[in-house]
């Protein structure tokens, strides 16, 4: 190699990992991209099975995990036996430059050098196919939150006691404080969650026929016959954003509150269910396609009525239990939080809905109903809900080789997470489709438990392959 060619060759392997023929995205937890070469056949003259064949005769072939386990000028194919692509001396079937471990490496000749020098078909430096870093997208959990916008949230204090006209400590000041901040100090919850989950917001009420609601300057007022009725009018489908902040601050900031609280027919319409329980409204959550969990969060402050009533009544606790019952079954969870009414009715009837949206018997099970007392607990609870929904799951922009996991390296805040043992209790992570790893046991809690959790996998060179855009 001709000493101009050697300086060339050098200042190429500075910049090796620009010639990375696949690069996959980044993610928000993490910042990494998946580099790897090119394969191309060889323009090996003879017959008898390119370099393997000839020069390398009786050297490829042996078992390997790295090519350090190859002799000189192999590599450690995606099958762990060793192979070469090509040799010193016999350029790639594409022109690309052949590497010092026998890969197409990916770089024509010439075109990987600053001054724009020629190459001969000499090999190259190999070391940009070292390992793979892997790019991670994490599943977000979809939470919508159900707020019963009916009139006692304004009439009455939070948590107990008449409001004395909407004194600042109202049920509907209180949760809207929480979610959004006040006007003075705006951000509130909604803002602290921004990429922890896909967050839907509805405001769910009745307009009943009591001539004195005009007295009433709070109220919505009427102006069709809808129930349910959501921020003053009819449903018309979901909207989930990772960034749910600003839209829900525009609606939710001026928003008053109407009548009543039909909270059954409203959990039947936001989910879309039709009258057998399976779905009935393709705008609704159970018709949502989605891979990720899916959770409903109802904040109420009373009992139900069902539409056509004022009043809370059997027949309206027993349509809540049905619909959270039936929404179980579309892989929805169900949480209740009660921001009011405590009596022992109210909290018997509360504790139902949250066991049966846990998919446990209303009257035996244990989930039982969220009852906050002070706004910080209000916030600690609706947060709890949607960080404890946020899968151990990632996404990879690329598919893991058969068997080439043993082989991979995951890190969770710098330090090295063990692959998951078959039958033994889960611990580390594992691979649960070639795209696809999740995180098991401690690990798991440890990536809950860190807001900015620093995420990386890896894996030698040729054990993924990257994804393919459509």
């Amino acid at each position: 190699m001709s000493g101009s060619l050697v300086s060339r060759s050098r200042r190429w392997a500075k910049r090796s990992g620009r010639r990375a023929a696949c690069v996959l995205g980044s993610l928000a937890v993490l910042s990494v991209a998946l580099h790897c070469g090119t394969a191309s056949e060889s323009t090996f003259p003879d017959a008898t099975g390119g370099p393997c064949g000839s020069i390398y005769r009786g050297l490829c072939g042996g078992p390997c995990v790295a090519d350090s386990e190859c002799a000189d000028g192999l590599y450690c194919g995606i099958d762990n036996k060793c192979n070469a692509d090509c040799a010193p001396g016999h350029a790639c079937l594409s022109g690309f430059l052949c590497s010092t471990r026998g890969r197409c490496g990916g770089e024509l000749p010439g075109s990987g050098f600053p001054d724009g020098g020629s190459n001969d078909g000499s090999t190259v430096t190999d070391a940009v196919c070292a390992d793979t870093d892997v790019a991670l997208t994490k599943i977000l959990p979809k939470v919508l939150f159900l707020l019963d916008q009916s009139s006692s949230m304004h009439s009455y204090r939070f948590p107990n006691g008449l409001s004395n006209n909407c004194n600042p400590d109202c049920r509907w000041t209180v949760l809207k404080d929480v979610l959004i901040g006040p006007a003075a100090n705006p951000g509130g919850l909604l803002q602290q969650l921004e990429g922890e989950a896909e967050i839907g917001v509805e405001m769910y009420s009745a307009t009943d026929n009591d001539p004195n609601d005009g007295d009433n300057s709070f109220l919505v007022g009427p102006t069709d016959n809808v129930c349910p009725r959501f921020n003053g009018k009819a449903f018309n489908g979901l909207s989930f954003l990772v960034n749910a902040y600003a839209s829900t601050e525009a609606v939710l900031r001026p928003a008053s509150v109407d009548d009543d609280t039909p909270t059954g027919p409203a959990i039947r319409t936001v989910i879309g269910l039709g009258a057998d329980g399976g779905v009935g409204d393709p705008k609704g959550f159970a018709a949502l396609a989605s891979t990720a969990p899916k959770v409903l969060v109802l904040v109420t402050d009373g009992e139900p009525a069902v539409c056509g009533e004022n009043y809370p009544s059997d027949p309206g606790r027993a349509a809540v239990v049905e619909a959270v019952q039936q929404t179980y079954t579309h892989g929805i969870k169900t949480f209740v939080i009660a921001i009011g009414d405590t009596t022992a009715q109210a909290e018997q009837h509360f504790n139902a809905v949250a066991n049966a949206g846990q998919g446990l018997n209303p009257q035996t099970g244990d989930a039982g109903a969220i009852l906050p007392s002070t706004p910080q607990q209000l916030l600690d609870a609706l947060k709890k809900v949607v960080l404890d929904a946020r899968t151990c799951t990632f996404d990879l922009n690329g598919k893991v080789e058969p068997g080439m996991e043993k082989l991979g390296t995951v890190t969770l805040n710098g330090q090295e997470v063990p692959l998951d043992a078959p039958g033994a209790p889960e611990e580390g992570w594992r691979l649960v489709n070639p795209s696809r790893i999740e995180l098991v046991g401690s690990a798991c809690a440890t990536l809950k438990s860190s807001p900015d959790a620093k995420l990386t996998a890896r894996f030698p060179c040729g054990a993924v392959s990257p994804n393919v855009p459509k």
